[in-house]
């Protein structure tokens, strides 16, 4: 199947959640009967030691035209925000206890070498 894809954006001021909403329509070229597809895009803005670091976020949108999928942008846009929020703090958590597992010897904080690192998880 080849689509072709026409980008919108649409600018409000007055919404605090989502000033500038981005919709991506995907429009079929070889078929009549598939219908246009319509995919939102935001970006999640996250702290980390190196400043706010912007993660994008993708979701479909189910809309007869792009005026109705500007119109339920905030109600398919949350669900997956949320998700993605979910998975980014389960990462973390991850990342967090596999390094709490382990001891560096003092003296040696050449981390580079890894041969003073001690890891619980693989001990037997």
């Amino acid at each position: 199947m080849i689509y072709q894809k026409r980008e919108y954006v649409q600018e409000d001021r007055e919404d605090k959640k989502f000033p500038v909403k981005q919709i991506e329509m995907l429009e079929p070229l070889d078929s009549e009967k598939e219908q246009k597809r319509f995919v939102g895009h935001v970006s999640l803005g996250m702290q980390t030691p190196m400043g706010v670091q912007q993660l994008p976020v993708s979701f479909e949108i189910e809309a007869d035209d792009i005026e109705d999928a500007f119109a339920k942008f905030a109600a398919h846009a949350n669900p997956q925000i949320e998700q993605t929020r979910r998975q980014l703090e389960q990462e973390i958590q991850k990342m967090r206890k596999e390094n709490s597992s382990r001891i560096v010897r003092p003296g040696d904080m050449d981390l580079q070498n890894q041969g003073n690192v001690i890891d619980f998880d693989n001990l037997k």
